[in-house]
């Protein structure tokens, strides 16, 4: 019951007895329940407390419920709630009236509460998802708009580069130039292809070998590691790390932290990898020898296109997507993700998985 108890319905209707019973119904489903008598009463009310969807009667004194749906849908604040018809009327021109000032549905008198539940469950799903995908379409495109520019700039240098002619002593330097840009916009890349995967839904929940999936990833860092001198270790406080989640998720995350450690860690340094046992999650830490992040910036990391003033300490790529995907997929897989700097110094980023139940 804990997502049904987050949402809030309004409830309009000017019978105390019919807004008593639908009150109630809702009421014991979990859902918290606002009452109002009529149309104005009914505006007012939304514009103080943002209902997630809204019963609304036809036939009331004073502004009937098509023109209080009018209004609703009339203002950028109010339009998105999804407005559910009472009427004990069935005629098609009535429904097709209140469609066309912008209800979502009907429900008839006199009400039978598992329609009244399903209705609701319905239109609440659907709000939701329209709102998740809405939510997802600024995110590309405000990605598409920051690497159409941040393209951009590593492309002329590979360009500039390719057109030139070079004298043998500085073909070397040139490819590596070449490569450094080209490594750029990959990263770039990598991250617009992170949004696309958050827009697949995950395929249920699978058992998963944390300790693998570690030693996976520290083996697929270790050449970036070895060419600073940063020896990648693996702590675990378990010899069976069983969770469940998606593979490719974790990965992800875990590629994500261990890459950045590398990347803001200062040369002959450690990055330590831990799994460790909190109940009915396990949690998996990175910690590094770094700078750490600036108290004032902490609380941008996990934020879109953060700025942060730290900087890779060979020259790497990075961009400024790549923690809110993690935690986006730390939140998909039923965990989290964040972060931690010990006055000690360095910095702990960590990301939270269920254990596996036992078969």
């Amino acid at each position: 019951m804990s997502e049904i108890a987050k949402e809030t319905i309004l409830i309009v209707d000017d019978n105390p007895v019919n807004l008593r019973v639908i009150a109630n119904c809702l009421s014991k489903a979990g859902y918290k329940v606002l009452a109002a008598d009529d149309g104005l009463s009914a505006i007012e009310l939304v514009e103080s407390s943002k209902p997630n969807i809204i019963l609304l009667d036809v036939m009331m004194p004073g502004i009937d419920g098509y023109e209080t749906c009018e209004r609703l849908k009339a203002t950028s604040k109010t339009r998105d709630i999804p407005i559910l018809f009472l009427t004990a009327r069935s005629e098609t021109t009535d429904k097709v009236k209140g469609f066309q000032v912008g209800g979502a549905d009907y429900i008839t008198k006199p009400y039978q509460e598992a329609e009244v539940l399903a209705r609701v469950k319905t239109h609440l799903t659907l709000s939701r998802q329209r709102a998740e995908l809405d939510q997802m379409l600024k995110e590309r495109e405000r990605f598409m708009k920051i690497a159409a520019h941040d393209l951009r700039n590593p492309l002329s240098v590979i360009i500039f580069i390719a057109t030139m002619e070079w004298p043998a002593s500085e073909v070397v330097n040139a490819f590596t130039k070449i490569e450094r840009a080209a490594s750029q916009m990959k990263a770039i890349i990598d991250d617009f292809l992170s949004l696309q995967i958050l827009q697949e839904k995950i395929e249920g929940a699978k058992a998963m070998d944390l300790k693998h999936l570690v030693e996976q990833v520290i083996e697929q860092q270790s050449s970036a590691a070895k060419a600073k001198g940063i020896t990648l270790k693996f702590e675990s406080s378990s010899d069976s790390t069983p969770a469940s989640g998606s593979t490719g998720y974790a990965h992800q995350i875990l590629t994500n932290y261990v890459s950045n450690a590398i990347k803001y860690s200062p040369l002959q340094t450690q990055v330590v990898v831990s799994t460790i046992s909190d109940k009915a999650l396990w949690r998996v830490e990175v910690k590094d020898q770094g700078p750490g992040v600036p108290a004032k910036e902490r609380d941008q990391l996990f934020t879109e296109f953060a700025r942060i003033s730290n900087k890779p300490t060979a020259g790497e790529t990075s961009t400024r997507l790549g923690l809110s995907v993690v935690k986006k997929l730390a939140e998909t897989i039923g965990g989290r993700a964040g972060a931690s700097f010990p006055d000690s110094g360095g910095s702990v980023f960590w990301f939270e998985v269920p254990k596996a139940l036992p078969q």
